[in-house]
């Protein structure tokens, strides 16, 4: 009998902290555990995971060697991550409360993008990790920029699509877009579908979740908590989305094969039930390199330290990406994609060291 791939048990245990359990698999006893806590980890939902072991019955079955004298250690470790993770929630929820509150106090409406309200779709909210705290200020971004100058915080406005600044010691992305419209003719055209139709509706939001998503799927930055985010999202709000709409501008904007990929990986590999989301059609051997890629990507994600060498690393990373191309951007050819990201970094040289150590 094979051993259970730590893909395999990772997956179901986060079915089981969602709601939506799937069956344990026969052979889980033999899984490399240290490798399921550390692809856990990396993909945002260690937490979640861990959860999904209670809630499995998994911490309770003698059986399972990560119960064992020997690994405890590991067990512990991973249990204790829960404490951090709740902390840095509230943190979070008490920075985003004091920004609102300063700028409603300068009459600027600030619309929380992903985060907190979307962590209000997970069974218990604060075991949804996040890194920062995403905002938009629409026609007020500038003075938005100002206003937190004046107090001395420094801004950093080396990306196209936000600026970010520290807030207790908390990064914030204020953003003056919702996508880098420079990067891709297509993110222009949905930038304007969400501009012109503020405040969203729920298949706007989800519009936004799928294509926030499938950018950084596209650079190897996807994470299992993003497909997770958009499948609970749907969950809550299925029967007030309007799917034909949704479908059009994804068929549209050439992200439909994408769609489908994060539809498949939720109600097949999550256990989402199949009724939530609409009809989709990917080839197997494609939605697994898919699912493979998201969880640990074939691009490594170690920058460089030196300019020179992050450009030929993003150039070897595109390259490596493109197979990507056909399934985020199927309406744009791959040299007029090059040209365009190309004239986005002449556009804002700083972001060509975007992501360096």
């Amino acid at each position: 009998m094979r051993n259970t791939s730590t893909q395999d048990t990772l997956l179901c245990l986060i079915s089981h902290a969602i709601g939506y359990p799937k069956p344990l698999p026969d052979d889980i006893y033999d899984v490399d555990w240290d490798k399921v806590i550390r692809d856990a980890a990396r993909n945002g939902v260690a937490q979640l995971a861990f959860s999904g072991y209670v809630k499995s019955g998994l911490n309770n079955d003698p059986d399972c060697k990560l119960n064992s004298r020997e690994m405890r250690r590991l067990k512990l470790t991973w249990m204790g991550l829960e404490i951090p993770q709740r902390k840095k929630y509230q943190q979070q929820l008490a920075v985003l409360t004091k920004l609102t509150k300063f700028y409603e106090k300068h009459g600027i409406e600030v619309q929380v993008l992903k985060g907190y309200p979307l962590s209000l779709c997970y069974p218990d909210p604060e075991l949804r990790t996040a890194s920062d705290i995403d905002i938009y200020c629409g026609k007020d971004y500038k003075r938005s920029n100002e206003l937190i100058e004046q107090t001395g915080i420094k801004i950093d406005y080396s990306e196209h699509k936000h600026s970010t600044f520290m807030i207790d010691g908390l990064p914030v992305e204020n953003h003056h877009s919702f996508l880098n419209v420079h990067g891709h003719k297509s993110s222009a055209e949905i930038e304007r579908e969400l501009e012109e139709h503020l405040p969203w509706d729920e298949a706007h939001t989800l519009l936004y979740l799928l294509r926030h998503s499938a950018e950084n799927f596209t650079a190897s930055q996807a994470t299992l908590r993003q497909v997770i985010d958009c499948g609970l999202f749907a969950s809550k709000h299925s029967s007030k989305i309007d799917w034909q709409w949704l479908t059009d501008i994804m068929e549209r904007t050439g992200m439909r094969a994408y769609f489908d990929v994060v539809s498949a990986i939720c109600v097949e590999n999550l256990g989402f039930d199949i009724s939530l989301f609409p009809e989709y059609c990917i080839a197997p051997d494609m939605l697994q390199r898919s699912l493979n890629d998201i969880i640990t990507p074939e691009f490594s994600d170690e920058h460089p330290a030196n300019i020179f060498s992050e450009m030929c690393y993003k150039l070897r990373r595109w390259r490596s990406n493109t197979w990507k191309h056909r399934i985020v951007y199927a309406k744009e050819t791959l040299a007029g994609t090059f040209l365009t990201q190309l004239w986005s970094h002449l556009l804002k040289p700083s972001s060509i060291a975007f992501g360096m150590k």
